[in-house]
């Protein structure tokens, strides 16, 4: 299920702003995969999934 991290519809940030915002989230969150969802207006986030045979 994915997470909601900031809902940027309601503010008035910058693209620039808002792909920052994106970097730092993925910093703090390392086994998350951090994306703007357009359809929520947010940044949002999911757990990665690790692919078992890559790791062998």
């Amino acid at each position: 299920m994915d997470r909601v991290f900031m809902d940027v519809g309601s503010q008035d940030l910058t693209l620039t702003e808002v792909l920052r915002l994106v970097e730092k989230i993925q910093d703090e969150n390392p086994d998350t995969e951090i994306f703007l969802d357009g359809d929520k207006k947010a940044i949002v986030g999911r757990p990665r999934i690790v692919q078992r045979a890559l790791e062998r």
